[in-house]
């Protein structure tokens, strides 16, 4: 399943120093994606009217059971009002049980360097997998 390209939802300055996350969701069975693929399309739903969402990307590996997610916000502020509102936080709570060791990764960048790129995703999340976090909202 090819990678969805990144949406831009808002336009920031290219001076803008962007808020980073990125995050690769293994999941424990192929019988989940089903479920999983519900609750993303709730999410996405929610992302078109989130405040100081700059752009976002997923990429789907169904073979792999996993999934990775990168974002762009304006300040940390704005990531952490999307995650703690609906339905997110009632998606990583569903979610949650039919989750592998998740990997979750934060960093800031101009907004000129947007969008993110899946080999810069990759190799950030990789550096971080050695001490992976719970699956815990990001």
């Amino acid at each position: 399943m090819p990678a969805l390209p990144w949406m831009t939802i808002s336009h920031a300055p290219p001076d803008t120093e962007c808020t980073v996350m990125a995050s690769k969701l293994p999941l424990r069975s192929f019988l989940h994606i089903p479920r999983f693929l519900r609750w993303t399309l709730r999410i996405r739903r929610q992302l078109a009217d989130a405040e100081g969402l700059v752009g976002y990307s997923l990429d789907a590996h169904l073979l792999r059971r996993t999934f990775w997610t990168a974002s762009a916000w304006t300040d940390a502020a704005a990531l952490r009002a999307f995650s703690g509102a609906n339905p997110h936080r009632d998606a990583t709570t569903s979610i949650r049980p039919m989750m592998l060791p998740s990997t979750f990764v934060f960093w800031t960048c101009p907004a000129s360097d947007l969008p993110v790129r899946w080999d810069e995703v990759r190799r950030r999340v990789a550096g971080e997998e050695g001490a992976q976090v719970p699956s815990e909202p990001g």
